[in-house]
């Protein structure tokens, strides 16, 4: 499935937040959603991933699947984008504890510097743009037969679920194995 996808699919479009290297030799594709515990558990460890590993390139495909507080999020994650802030809020929205709901959502999001007032207004000039990137995480998330968040597809693995740091580091070394001598990673 993600070889019929392909790798310019699921890299590009307006779903595709890229983060850690935009040049990287192996891209890690996690769909995700602010409220799924596992998502803010597997966080630090693709932090850490990229510190660690410079020519490793992220790509966040943001699937809010748990509800209004989880799109209100994605949506004020995405228009963080266009303040240079996506990395901030993106790292203070994993960092929430609990439930979220908008008022955690706005503090957080203030907190890691983001302009609020212009955050909405860039969401409504800028709504069918947020929309069609909902849409195409969904579709592809749909065609990868994804059950839920997080879920990661690096190279040619589809990985459901957490990963933890060991499990993320060696599967990025089977892919640049792979690449190294000509398979498909």
């Amino acid at each position: 499935m993600v070889a019929e996808l392909g790798p310019d699919d699921l890299t590009h479009g307006p779903s595709a937040v890229v983060l850690g290297n935009p040049q990287g030799d192996v891209t890690v594709i996690e769909f995700f959603d602010y409220q799924c515990p596992v998502c803010r558990r597997v966080h630090p460890f693709l932090e850490q991933l990229v510190a660690e590993d410079k020519n490793v390139r992220v790509v966040h495909k943001h699937w809010p699947v748990f509800g209004a507080s989880s799109i209100y999020a994605a949506k004020i994650a995405l228009a963080a984008r266009w303040q240079d802030r996506y990395e901030q809020v993106h790292h203070a929205f994993m960092s929430i504890s609990g439930r979220l709901d908008e008022e955690k959502i706005r503090k957080a999001a203030s907190e890691a510097g983001l302009d609020l007032a212009r955050a909405e207004r860039d969401l409504k000039e800028r709504a069918a743009q947020v929309d069609q990137a909902f849409k195409q995480a969904s579709a592809q998330a749909a065609m990868l037969k994804l059950q839920g968040t997080p879920a990661f597809v690096i190279g040619s693995y589809l990985v459901p679920g957490g990963l933890d740091l060991k499990g993320m580091k060696e599967i990025v070394a089977d892919v640049r194995t792979k690449k190294r001598s000509g398979e498909q990673g």
